[in-house]
């Protein structure tokens, strides 16, 4: 008998009649021969693929037998995750409101201390206009009205978006001059004010005034009173520059609703960078203090020098640089101006 078994001919010695195995894949498993004399009745012969099939032989059939080494799984648990249905979600229930915790005292960052800067007397000297013109931004500038320089130090001072403040000048108890501009004393209500609307009209961008001298008109309640009306009807603040420890200018402008401030240190009343050094030492010192703080100085070369080095590294006294307005504040007024009493 010839046989074919993975493409190579195979050539038996045996007969026919002998029961030769049937060689199957070894994935089906082992097969079991139905025996020859069964009775049970058999199923038509093409129902199953022939292998090597003799006809004259009765059809036989494969039984797979069961694969005894397969691993039981034994106590296994269902995944409840698995076999329970989601509850439907209800768009009536009311939705959980997230509120934030509370900050702590402990969690508020310090605020870092603050100081400003004022240069004063400027419009005399081109060297000092353009020395104080090189500082940082934040430095404000007060300008004395009709001096040589002072149109051109407030037109750059404009364009730099620098804060730019009239320097008044108001009568000292030294009688030293004044000049061009000068508020005094014995001036009537109307003259004072005529004179401070002209030296605010003569320069452009003007934010706000300062006294320059005034030892003697800043201790003058009503002087005051007329400097505040005049100011609060152009809505400009007021720094007291403290040239006399009996001054009421301060006062008076938180009574008119002014934002105002008094300054804290004069740098260089001794021009030598040991001195000025010392002077803003101390300026560090109140602001860590209170805050901040207000130091006025002038245009000299000392002062602009001592102040064009140190105040790029301020990073090490711990200190920040701001303008001259973020040290205003505000008081309700209590005072009536004039206006609201006529």
């Amino acid at each position: 008998m010839v046989a074919s078994q993975e493409g190579v001919m195979v050539v038996s010695d045996k007969t026919p009649s002998e029961k030769e195995p049937i060689i199957l894949p070894e994935h089906l498993g082992p097969v079991l021969l139905e025996p020859e004399n069964t009775t049970e009745t058999r199923v038509p012969s093409d129902s199953y693929p022939s292998i090597l099939q003799d006809p004259q032989e009765a059809p036989w059939k494969p039984s797979i037998a069961p694969l005894l080494d397969v691993p039981v799984l034994l106590d296994v648990v269902p995944n409840e995750s698995l076999l329970s249905v989601p509850k439907p979600v209800s768009t009536d229930s009311p939705k959980k409101i997230i509120t934030p915790a509370k900050m702590l005292a402990v969690d508020v960052h310090p605020k870092m201390p603050q100081i400003a800067i004022l240069i004063d007397d400027l419009g005399y000297s081109r060297d000092g206009m353009e020395s104080s013109l090189l500082l940082p931004t934040e430095v404000a500038l007060a300008i004395l009205p009709s001096t040589p320089f002072a149109l051109q130090t407030a037109l750059t001072s404009q364009k730099q978006r620098r804060i730019t403040l009239l320097h008044a000048p108001m009568e000292n108890q030294r009688e030293l001059k004044l000049g061009p501009g000068g508020l005094y004393a014995s001036m009537t209500e109307e003259e004072l004010k005529s004179t401070l609307s002209k030296d605010l009209d003569s320069l452009p961008g003007i934010q706000g005034v300062n006294n320059h001298m005034g030892s003697l008109l800043t201790t003058k309640v009503h002087s005051m009173e007329w400097v505040m009306e005049t100011l609060k009807d152009r809505s400009l603040f007021f720094i007291d520059s403290l040239t006399s420890a009996q001054s009421v200018a301060k006062k008076t402008a938180q009574e008119y609703g002014l934002r105002t401030v008094g300054r804290d240190v004069f740098l260089d009343n001794i021009r030598t960078e040991e001195a000025i050094d010392k002077q803003f030492s101390r300026l560090i010192k109140l602001a860590k203090r209170h805050g901040s703080a207000l130091a006025i100085g002038h245009p000299y070369p000392e002062t602009t020098a001592y102040l064009k080095k140190r105040l790029s590294d301020l990073e090490r006294d711990g200190v920040r640089l701001v303008r001259i307005s973020e040290l205003l504040v505000t008081s309700p007024p209590s005072k009536p101006t004039t206006s609201e009493t006529k």
